[in-house]
């Protein structure tokens, strides 16, 4: 169990990192996407894989 918090701790440490990258680089105005636009964009950035 103790693997997986700290699994879960790393991936949260990450997403802050780029949460802030992107604050940084963008200002707050990217976080007005509808739910709809980040799956779109995920769909997309996956399809290319």
């Amino acid at each position: 169990m103790k693997h997986t918090n700290d699994q879960y701790d790393q991936a949260v440490a990450e997403c802050r990192e780029v949460f802030f990258k992107k604050t940084k680089d963008y200002g707050t105005s990217w976080r007005v996407l509808r739910t709809i636009s980040i799956a779109d964009q995920i769909f997309i950035k996956a399809k290319r894989i």
